[in-house]
This record gives structure tokens, sequence and C-alpha cells, in this order.
């Protein structure tokens, strides 16, 4: 009798243990959504401070937890390329769509096509679900308005990218390297679209000696400008108009040849937690999301159900680029880069 409790305690012990151990596995695996509510890793092209915001939303609805790092976008493409082996994210948001159109021909990429994409534009977004648009952003020129009229008096602003190469404003004008910053080879690769490649390498060259400097970081440009460091950064409109809006004497003009960003969201392939990333991609796709970014960054949302921000610029009324291609511009990436480098 002794002997009969005592096999049926062994066998319920080992019934609980192989419970135990393959609630463990499975819960691992995601079926009880460990996985997919565990922790995910975000490189993010956004501002930090921007990005945190809509994770913080994403959070506080799901459940799952999330690790940032800022990246401008050339050194996200970068790095998810470099990671390929053994990805460290699982989640790509923000910078311009041709860089994520790089990251798709690598192979660097996870196909997904959200059911909440369905109202996006079809040039705002790739058709096999490797990425998605999420804003909508042109190259402006930015001016502090101080520093103009203390150097310039009441001469009318720039409004074309030639006007820019008046010996008057050497030194007085920022622009990111177009090597590692996404918003600087936005606005080559247009004039590369519109005029041919020779023509914008002999405006850049010219253009050279009117820099103050060439910062990796696309948004830092109109930062010094905003402090007054220089007169002139060029960048994306929607930087311009945050600094504008902190109360900074800062006016905006898209000149004609500006191409723009359709900021793209991306899952990276064999990241750890790709449940979660699919999962972050709705949320995304959603219309708070879309406003929590417009009505920080002052870009357009693609969607055509955010409307545009207090304080923002309806970009069809500029003079925007209108048949700029992500596709051509990410196909002349390497070509157009590696010409540049050797501008001096």
């Amino acid at each position: 009798m002794a002997r009969k409790k005592s096999n049926s305690s062994l066998m319920i012990v080992s019934i609980i243990v192989v419970v135990l151990v393959a609630g463990f596995f499975l819960y691992k695996s995601g079926v009880f959504g460990g996985k997919a509510k565990g922790k995910i890793t975000v490189y993010s092209i956004f501002q930090e401070e921007e990005a945190r915001k809509i994770l913080d939303k994403f959070k506080a609805e799901t459940g799952i937890d999330y690790d940032v790092l800022r990246l401008p976008s050339g050194e996200a493409v970068t790095r998810v390329q470099n990671e390929m082996g053994k990805p460290q994210a699982d989640f790509l948001m923000g910078g311009p769509a041709d860089s994520h159109e790089v990251l798709k021909k690598a192979g660097a990429l996870e196909s997904y096509i959200s059911p909440n994409s369905k109202d996006i534009p079809d040039n705002m977004k790739d058709k096999e679900g490797f990425w998605t648009g999420f804003y909508l952003n042109p190259i402006a020129i930015g001016i502090n308005e101080q520093r103009w009229k203390e150097k310039y008096a009441a001469a009318p602003y720039p409004q074309t990218f030639q006007e820019l190469l008046d010996p008057k404003f050497k030194g007085e004008i920022g622009m990111s390297d177009p090597a590692t910053s996404g918003t600087a080879y936005t606005a080559v690769a247009s004039l590369a679209q519109v005029w041919g490649k020779e023509e914008m390498l002999s405006y850049v060259a010219k253009l050279l000696p009117n820099l103050k400097e060439r910062p990796k970081s696309g948004i830092e440009p109109i930062q010094k400008a905003a402090k007054g460091e220089y007169t002139i950064g060029i960048t994306f409109l929607g930087d311009q108009l945050k600094m504008k809006n902190q109360g900074n004497p800062i006016v905006s003009i898209v000149p004609e040849a500006a191409g723009y960003e359709v900021g793209g969201l991306a899952i990276v392939k064999g990241g750890a937690n790709t449940a979660g990333a699919k999962k972050l991609m709705d949320f995304m796709l959603t219309n708070e999301p879309g406003l929590l970014y417009t009505e920080s960054a002052f870009a357009s949302s693609v969607k055509p159900t955010v409307p545009i921000p207090k304080g923002g610029i309806d970009i069809k009324a500029t003079k925007y680029n209108t048949t700029y291609s992500l596709w051509k511009a990410a196909e002349q990436r390497k070509e157009l880069q590696d010409a540049l480098k050797n501008l001096k």
C-alpha cells in the first residue's frame, strides 16, 4: 500500500515537472505571449523623445516593453546590414524609405503587410510589405531671420538651391553629410534626378565653400542655425517647423527640385521578437501614433485620416519635387555617395 502511494506521488510529481517544462518552452516560443510580450529593441531614426512618446503608448496598450537606440539613418542602415548574421534589433523606426529599400535588397528586412496599411498610397509603401511609410517630409531651406537681418538686412531670402551658391553665404550654411545622413542624401538624390548626376556633383562642389560644417545628423544644421551659429540650415521641413514652434526665428522655403522623405517603418529579419515587432507595426499604423508624431515633428502623415498639425504646413502647397522617385534614389545610393566622397 505504501509502495502504491509512493508510486502515485512520484507520478504526480513527474506530471507536474513535465507540465512546468512544457509551459516554460511554450512561453518562450510565444504561444502564451512570452516572446510577443517580451522586450523589443528599436533602432530609431526619429528623434529619441518622439520615439519614446509613441513607444510608451505602445507599452501601455500592449504590455510590451522596449529598448530604443537613436541613430542617424546612414548609421542605422550600416548597423542593420552588419548585424545580419545576428540581428540586435527587431524594428527600424523612421528614416527615408530609400534607406529601407537598400535593406530590403540586402535581405535584412522581414516582409509583413499590416491590415492597417490599406489606406496608405501605393507610392508610400513597399508592395511586398518590407517597409511601410509613416510620414512625408520635404527638404527645405531654413533661415534664422534674426541673423539674416544682421548680415543681409532687407535682402530677399533665397528661393532656389542655386541661390545658395552666392559667395556672400560663405560659412553661413549647414548641411549634413550625404554619406551618413538620409536628409542630405535625399537633397542630392533629388537634384541628380532633376539635373543629372554630373550637374548635381558640380553644384555640390560649388556649394562646399559656403558650408560651415557637414555634421552626421540631419537635424543638426537647423538646430545650430536656430542658435545663431550660422544663418541657413538645409534640412527636412518638419525639423525646421519644430524649431520655429519652439520659439526660434526660423522661416522655411521649400524650393523647386526639393526631394522628400517618406519616413519608413520596417521589421528587422531574424530579430529576437518578430511577433512583438509585428504588433508594433500594427500599432504604428493607427491614428494615435500618427497624431503623436506629427504634432511633435511637424511632418505630414501618409494616412489621410491624420490631420496636418497646428503650426504645420500642407506640403501640397509647396514647390517640392513631386516626381522624386524613392526607388531610383535607393538604386543610385552607393554610386552617388561614392562620387560625393571624392568632393573636398
